[in-house]
């Protein structure tokens, strides 16, 4: 499993689900992609706004997506996180 983050550094509602993320322990690795800088894979995954997480199992299919900030009991929710 492995978690895409897309974001971009004028995204205010990114920057609070950085905080968030910042204190839950993460059971996978977390790609962070700034649309900005990587605009194709973004493009690739359909990302529409920021930020948008994406879930993925080991074979890439996409298992969780979400778009939006959240606080740090939706995120464990979702995700699925203790």
């Amino acid at each position: 499993m492995k978690l895409l983050k897309f974001e971009a550094s004028w995204c205010g509602p990114c920057k609070q689900l950085s905080e968030v993320m910042k204190g839950i322990d993460m059971p996978w690795p977390v790609a962070v992609i700034d649309i900005d800088k990587d605009r194709d894979t973004a493009i690739m995954y359909g990302v529409r706004g920021v930020p948008t997480l994406i879930l993925m199992d080991e074979n890439d299919n996409i298992v969780t997506r979400t778009t939006g900030a959240m606080n740090a009991e939706t995120f464990k929710e979702k995700f699925g996180v203790a």
